[in-house]
């Protein structure tokens, strides 16, 4: 049960098998995922790809796509998945940020609120300065985010509740995941711990998530300053035009030409 921390010390991707044991129901964005990839006519690169969720259905419809990660557990558990499934994909350990590849892409996207791990407005300004890159012409920006709901924010921090039970892939019957929150107003972050419980040996691991919070209007301007302009966006994956009460935030950008000069 070896750690990994993440630059902005979240270490929930600890264990690529038990991320997606946690993770397995969640398959709301794949048809959305899919189908702007294949509007993208060209190659995908998905950022904080994880396990390859997202990378390895991609792949098996025909996809030219590659996976960049961070976490080490998640690309050695996102290779093995590809290696079992007969598929070859360039998966590369690297840093959203400040990554560098030797070639364009006619999509890029960074899916389920993989973006709330950057916290610093440098942070943000390194995303879009390295994605704007390594857009082939015409290419597109995908990302989506939570949409800060109060009622999570005002939580009380000391409250312990349960989120999620599942088969422990480590053999250990049942793993059964609490959750303690709290919401750091001054940096925007929601701060938590997830306590993983194995059910047969009652062995208890401990791991933080921080996740930066991104209000509507805070994001378009980021997304407008940082040289995109916004093409598209929604309140979930079915493209319902976002509006109050959604609970995701889901972006589709494209780099401003005039932008793009500046940068050169």
């Amino acid at each position: 049960m070896a750690g990994t921390k993440i630059a902005d010390g979240s270490e929930v991707y600890w264990n690529g098998c038990q991320y997606d044991a946690f993770n397995q129901p969640y398959a709301d964005d794949t048809g959305f995922m899919l189908a702007e990839a294949k509007k993208a006519r060209g190659p995908v690169l998905e950022l904080a790809c994880g396990t390859g969720r997202l990378t390895i259905p991609l792949k098996k419809a025909g996809i030219n796509i590659t996976g960049l990660d961070l976490a080490a557990p998640m690309l050695e558990r996102a290779g093995a998945k590809a290696a079992e499934a007969g598929l070859k994909i360039d998966f590369v350990r690297g840093d959203a940020r400040k990554f560098r590849l030797d070639r364009r892409f006619k999509l890029i996207f960074m899916a389920f609120n993989s973006m709330q791990h950057l916290g610093r407005r440098e942070d943000i300004e390194g995303l879009f300065a390295s994605v704007a890159a390594h857009l082939a012409p015409g290419g597109r920006f995908i990302f989506d985010v939570f949409n800060p709901d109060p009622r999570h924010l005002t939580r009380d921090p000391d409250e312990l509740l349960p989120l999620a039970y599942y088969p422990d892939p480590d053999g250990g019957g049942k793993m059964l995941v609490n959750e303690r929150y709290s919401y750091d107003s001054a940096a925007q972050v929601s701060r938590i711990t997830w306590y993983y419980r194995r059910e047969k040996d009652g062995k208890t691991v401990k791991k933080t998530l921080n996740l930066r919070c991104f209000f509507p209007e805070e994001l378009l301007a980021l997304v407008h300053y940082n040289g995109f302009r916004v093409l598209a966006r929604y309140g979930d994956f079915k493209r319902h035009p976002f509006k109050a009460g959604h609970m995701k935030q889901v972006f589709i950008c494209s780099p401003r030409g005039r932008m793009l000069k500046k940068r050169r």
